[in-house]
């Protein structure tokens, strides 16, 4: 009775191996692939976040002292206006962008716990749950966030051209107003 129940015992081991052992092409093809599409998103993301200071810092210069306008005609005063608006714009859609990312990421991060959990499972030899139905949703989850990262980039960087071109026109527009921006004085 005791070898047949060491043989069962056996059995049952080796065939919790073997089941684990036909996903093993599966995640560690999904792992590549998650770490890779992770590093992606981390670096758009820190991209974004450096940007939007960048923007901030930028945006803050292009205020004019409430003197200098007191001295502006009207189409000057409307022109400047329009130069805000141009800067107040890219300040909002950069923030979109970093918002939705940021929702994203922790979104992400939630999902690499179970990534985590199928790769120590494989390592240990033993996988709980529905294992078809983790990497399903997994490997959709790297579909969705490399198409995401590709609608970002194009809004990023139709945003990072609306920011530089309000910068310009800021800078085209002082040159010829002689106005000095609001911090130049300043210490």
């Amino acid at each position: 009775m005791k070898k047949v129940l060491t043989f069962a015992a056996i059995a049952l081991v080796f065939a919790a191996c073997n089941s684990v052992a036909k996903f093993k092409p599966q995640i560690e093809e999904l792992a590549k692939t998650w770490d890779s599409t992770t590093s992606q998103v981390t670096e758009f993301a820190t991209s974004v976040k450096t940007e939007q200071a960048n923007w901030a810092n930028a945006s803050s210069a292009m205020a004019v002292a409430p003197e200098a306008m007191e001295k502006w005609d009207d189409a000057a005063k409307a022109k400047y206006a329009e130069i805000q608006a141009a800067a107040n714009g890219s300040t909002t859609g950069i923030s979109g962008i970093a918002t939705e990312l940021d929702a994203f990421v922790t979104s992400w991060t939630e999902k690499s716990n179970t990534m985590k959990a199928l790769t120590d499972g494989l390592a240990a030899g033993k996988i709980e749950g529905d294992v078809n139905a983790q990497i399903a949703e997994l490997t959709a989850a790297t579909t969705d966030a490399n198409a995401k990262l590709g609608e970002w980039k194009a809004k990023f960087d139709s945003v990072k051209a609306e920011a530089s071109k309000a910068q310009q026109m800021f800078a085209d527009f002082m040159a010829t107003t002689n106005a000095a921006p609001a911090t130049a004085g300043k210490k």
